[in-house]
This record gives C-alpha cells, structure tokens and sequence, in this order.
C-alpha cells in the first residue's frame, strides 16, 4: 500500500513536471508596441479689420490686425457721426471652438462723448467656420460742447475654446 502511494505521488510528480515542460514549450509571449500622435490643430485667429462706414468729415484711419489682435483710431467730427469696423474671425483650424468670454471695456477716464458698442459675437465656430462682427464708435447726438479731452480708449478680448462635442 505504501509502495501504492509513492508510485502515484511520483506519477503526480512526473505529471506536473511535465505539465510545465509542456506550458513553457507553448507558451507564446506578444510583444505589443504603441504610438499616438496628435493631428488636431487649433487655429482660431483674425483674419480682417475693414471700416465700413466712414461719414464724410471722419477717418477711420488705417484699421490692423494680427492673428489675436485689431487696432483701430477713429477721428470723429460732430455729434451723430459714428464710424463701423467689421471684424472677421476664422476657424482655420481642426477643432470645433465655442466662444467662452467677451468682455469689452470702456476706458474709466474718457469722455462720455464717445460710445463704443458690438455687434453680437457668434457662439460656435465649427472647423472652416468664419463670423464677422460690428464695432460702433459713435460720437454722441445730443452732445451740447466739444469736451476738453477728445479721446477715449477700447480694450476687450473675445476667447475661443475647444467646443465640448460630449
């Protein structure tokens, strides 16, 4: 009976060694390699400043751009005269932008005189989209004087950003 047992843990033995022999002989291992790459490209820019109205008497002077800036400088003669400058926006790029921050602000110490106001800004601007919006400069109707100071200053930042296509 013992001589049984020895005979089958040996067998058992032998079975697992073999087993194993047999694992490592058909086993295969994969090697796995990855590469990823980015292909989007973000490209929301300016891509035209133009004066469309001009009244007779006022310049508009010579209105620039760069690709995330305009500067413009208007010259207004009399009250009511208001000079319009059209700006244009593309999305050259491959990513879907959404409009998240407009802020256009007045300088403190300007005059009262001149008001500046825009035109609606467009919200989506989907790949190969463009918009163009208005900004008014308008010297003032009912103005009764010609103010000392002349001048009042428009600063404002209009920010795209990745749409959330979710």
């Amino acid at each position: 009976m013992r001589k049984n047992k020895i005979i089958i843990l040996i067998v058992f033995l032998a079975t697992i060694i073999l087993m194993a022999v047999g694992y490592s002989t058909f086993a295969t291992n994969f090697n796995i390699k990855g590469n990823a790459e980015i292909t989007g490209e973000w490209d929301v820019r300016i891509t035209n400043i133009i004066a469309t109205q001009v009244p007779k008497g006022c310049d508009a002077g010579t209105p620039t751009f760069t690709e995330n800036s305009i500067s413009f400088s208007a010259k207004l003669n009399k009250p009511g005269d208001e000079i319009i400058y059209e700006v244009t926006i593309e999305n050259l790029g491959t990513i879907d932008a959404e409009l998240q921050t407009i802020i256009f602000t007045e300088e403190i110490n300007g005059i009262e005189e001149i008001n500046y106001t825009t035109s609606e800004v467009k919200k989506e601007l989907n790949v190969g989209d463009s918009t163009t919006f208005n900004i008014m400069v308008t010297y003032v109707k009912d103005t009764e004087n010609i103010p000392d100071t002349k001048t009042k200053t428009l600063t404002g930042i209009i920010q795209y950003v990745q749409k959330d296509n979710s």
